[in-house]
């Protein structure tokens, strides 16, 4: 295989995981979406330029990574989300793995650490008023 041929089969791979991520991201009521998106745009940005583009004007983008991107801080509503459905698919994974002590373990320290990074480093969006924006 040539070098430009190699080169086009690395780009549609990385087209291929973009498109992979953002239908898991996509997914996000089953799923935490802003990882699968920050994926999603690391593969096409190496993929596809005007993929990259695209998907940093697209709505979905703006309304999760985008906004948190924008003031380093995110509403309480939707910390109160991500916190919601991280536990949700992390208590699911614990569940189901209950029997697997060290599968436990990291379920709690990868949990216990989504927790400390919404209450204690993801600074908190406020109104005009002082109040939690909701």
């Amino acid at each position: 295989m040539k070098g430009g041929e190699r080169k086009g089969v690395v780009r549609y791979l990385w087209l291929a995981a973009g498109a992979v991520s953002f239908g898991l991201g996509t997914a996000g009521t089953l799923l935490p979406t802003v990882p699968f998106y920050m994926v999603t745009l690391f593969c096409l940005a190496r993929g596809s330029e005007r993929f990259h583009r695209k998907f940093l004007n697209s709505s979905l983008y703006r309304k999760t990574v985008g906004a948190y991107e924008k003031d380093k801080s995110l509403t309480l509503r939707a910390k109160t989300a991500i916190l919601l459905s991280v536990s949700a698919v992390m208590g699911t994974g614990a569940y189901f793995s209950r029997h697997i002590l060290p599968a436990v373990a990291v379920i709690a320290v990868v949990w216990t650490a989504h927790v400390i990074a919404l209450v204690c480093i993801v600074k908190t969006k406020k109104t005009g008023r002082g109040y939690p924006a909701e």
